[in-house]
């Protein structure tokens, strides 16, 4: 006599099967990728933004406006040798800053110099950390090698928004000459191009 149980054991197997089937295939599904880490946050941005907007409003100060009248417009000196100077000192002419861009300028400049007062550097490699460190993109030929009495220096152009920026590493006191400060300030583009004085004139 057969069982009426076994089809009800037949299909309670067959579940089973399917359910160990279904477990299985969910113990590999593959993992998650991971998720990719946010980029580093730029140490320049937030000094960006501040000195934006300090300087959104800025406004040509007494003495800059006086310089700028004395200096007339641009036409060469009547005397033979002031002329001749002015040519001869052409190739350090720098395109005029805004005030906006002045305001900027002397924001970064004040804020280097700072840094090399409290942390002195004294080769191109330390400069270039230096400046990285604080956010600006040092490209080649940005810093450049010191002398005797000069401390290493550099020239680069503020990241978006201009001008340049110049100036030198402090260098120590020697024998036959008092220790230089660190020193950074704001210019204009130079007529030739760049931010980095041209070397010589006529």
């Amino acid at each position: 006599m057969t069982s009426r149980t076994a089809p009800f054991r037949g299909t309670a197997a067959a579940l089973f099967a399917a359910a160990a089937f279904l477990l299985a295939g969910c113990d590999s599904a593959p993992a998650p990728e991971p998720r990719a880490e946010a980029p580093a946050a730029d140490p320049n941005a937030a000094f960006l933004a501040e000195v934006a907007a300090r300087c959104a409003t800025a406004t040509a100060s007494p003495a800059a406006s006086a310089s700028a009248s004395a200096s007339g417009d641009g036409a060469a000196p009547a005397d033979p040798e002031s002329r001749k100077y002015a040519e001869n000192h052409a190739y350090r002419q720098q395109t005029e800053l805004s005030p906006a861009a002045r305001c900027r300028g002397d924001a970064h400049a004040a804020r280097i110099r700072a840094k090399l007062a409290a942390a002195p550097v004294t080769d191109p490699a330390g400069l270039t950390a230096l400046l990285r460190g604080l956010g600006y993109p040092v490209g080649s030929g940005d810093v450049y090698e010191g002398n005797a009495v000069q401390g290493p220096g550099f020239a680069l152009p503020l990241p978006g928004t201009g001008p340049c920026v110049s100036g030198r590493a402090a260098a120590p006191a020697t024998a036959g000459a008092a220790a230089a400060p660190a020193r950074a300030e704001a210019h204009g583009v130079y007529l030739e191009g760049g931010c980095k004085e041209p070397a010589g004139g006529h």
